[in-house]
């Protein structure tokens, strides 16, 4: 459904203006560099605090088909410093297997001091750079059926609402818009995001057949199932709203002003936006967590001593 709220970088650029008092004829500050320099803020500043609070926000799931004696597999490149939120195994009926993580030095050797005449049967995954190396091999002589990868997706870089194109209407895998940049081809890949609450990506390096720019239309080589009006279609890695929880936005516009006041050499005012700073991200951690206030939450004591037997070696895939 479409909705009158605007909840784009355009908003944003309006209150940072308000902040600081900064008039629309100086030509210090263009709006371009206002939407850089909350994409900084989002790397540097945002996505650090979110994560911090771990509560599983950003989180997605992708799925991997195993393939028979291959042992290596790329981490999803959308995730958060490259980083993981947990790694399982998937049968053919879809119930997930756990996966522990091991030390590279645990898949050294599998000769068990404590019990020469046995075979240390170790297995897991470590991960080595961009990839995830599963151990031993025999875990993928005959593959489960696929590997799941739970990681906190990185929110896009932000661009211009013209950068964009918003979406009027969806007819099967042909997409209506507003607007069509010039530089956009068919070569190209796209993101789907969701235009409401709460931003999130509905489709990730979409691939399309044809633009019509006499029609204002897209043709999509699959469109989301889930896809409504009033989302955006924008090129891949970017968007044109934040996608952090609503109410941060206006911190990230005291973080933009913050900057922007530092730049103009206005010490007092800047003063009294670090202060504001400050107090804003406090009352946000506060916020942010718990995320759930009414369940409480059930304590898996996983990989400890009385776990499974951890440690006599019956649990967490460690078997002597």
């Amino acid at each position: 459904m479409a909705t009158s709220i605007d909840y784009t970088v355009n908003r944003i650029i309006d209150s940072i203006k308000r902040r600081i008092t900064l008039p629309d004829a100086q030509n210090l500050y263009t709006d371009t560099d206002l939407i850089h320099f909350m994409s900084d803020e989002l790397g540097s500043t945002i996505i650090p605090l979110i994560h911090s609070v771990q509560q599983e926000f950003f989180v997605h799931k992708f799925d991997v088909q195993l393939i028979q004696n291959q042992t290596n597999y790329t981490i999803p490149i959308r995730g958060c410093a490259n980083g993981l939120r947990l790694v399982t195994l998937v049968d053919t009926n879809g119930n997930e297997i756990d996966y522990p993580l091991l030390r590279p030095e645990m898949t050294a050797s599998s000769y068990n001091w404590l019990s020469p005449f046995s075979t240390s049967t170790l297995y897991g995954f470590y991960m080595e750079d961009d990839h995830i190396v599963m151990f031993p091999n025999s875990v993928v002589t005959n593959p489960v059926n696929r590997i799941r990868f739970r990681f906190e997706r990185q929110p896009n870089q932000l661009c211009a609402v013209s950068d964009a194109a918003h979406i009027t209407n969806i007819a099967g895998n042909v997409i209506t818009v507003d607007n069509i940049p010039s530089d956009w081809t068919t070569a190209l890949t796209f993101d789907w995001i969701n235009g409401n609450i709460a931003f999130q990506s509905k489709g990730d390096d979409l691939t399309i057949t044809n633009i019509n720019t006499g029609a204002m239309t897209i043709t999509l080589t699959a469109a989301p199932t889930n896809g409504s009006v009033g989302d955006w279609f924008c090129l891949a890695g970017t968007s044109p709203i934040p996608q952090i929880p609503y109410q941060m936005f206006p911190f990230l516009a005291q973080l933009v002003a913050n900057l922007c006041m530092a730049g103009l050499a206005d010490l007092e005012p800047y003063k009294d936006g670090k202060q504001k700073e400050t107090m804003m991200k406090e009352d946000l951690l506060k916020l942010l967590q718990p995320r759930d206030m009414g369940n409480v939450q059930t304590v898996v004591n996983r990989g400890g001593l009385f776990d499974n037997g951890q440690f006599w070696g019956w649990g967490s895939g460690n078997y002597w």
